[in-house]
């Protein structure tokens, strides 16, 4: 089977785009990023059977980081395979953040920063007038899971235009308490 990528899968599979993909690329229907992300999962999909049925509805990429959006209903396959994260990360040359794509805000950060659990999600005006979204997670060993916060950070940006600042339980107490 075929994946269902933002470009063509010939595009994909050889590298270079068409007339059509490369008239959606300069009118900004795609990103560079699509076409990175689309041409990794052709590449795998013969070696990694889950990628050969996913739908990628769209990629952001932010500084060699990037969030991937997939159909909701491929994220059950997706995450039964924790190779398939490591495959892309090796395919993409940086880190991979896998999640479904029209979700809502919370439910976007819940996957990205999976397999961690979101305790809570606010919105915190700064003085300045500008909004950030402030998560808490739980404090077992999180960074090792989710990975480098600031790649985290800016990947959120340049997919959803979140200002995220991330925090576990343990570091929100010690501010309570001091």
């Amino acid at each position: 089977m075929q994946p269902k990528l933002p470009i063509c899968y010939f595009d994909a599979r050889t590298g270079i785009l068409c007339g059509n993909c490369e008239a959606r690329l300069a009118r900004g229907e795609l990103t560079a990023a699509d076409v990175e992300a689309s041409k990794a999962i052709a590449s795998l999909s013969d070696r990694v059977t889950e990628l050969g049925r996913v739908t990628l509805r769209r990629a952001s990429e932010a500084k060699g980081s990037y969030v991937l959006e997939f159909e909701q209903s491929d994220m059950a396959a997706l995450r039964s395979n924790p190779l398939l994260r490591q495959e892309l990360e090796r395919a993409l040359k940086g880190k991979v953040w896998l999640v479904g794509a029209g979700v809502s805000d919370r439910k976007f950060l819940e996957e990205v920063l999976f397999p961690a659990k979101v305790l809570t999600v606010n919105t915190v005006w700064m003085p300045d007038g500008e909004k950030k979204t402030k998560v808490i997670v739980p404090a077992r060993r999180n960074e090792r899971r989710i990975g480098d916060f600031d790649k985290l950070r800016d990947a959120v940006k340049q997919a959803r235009g979140i200002e995220l600042l991330v925090e576990t339980e343990r570091e929100v107490a010690s501010k309570l308490y001091r």
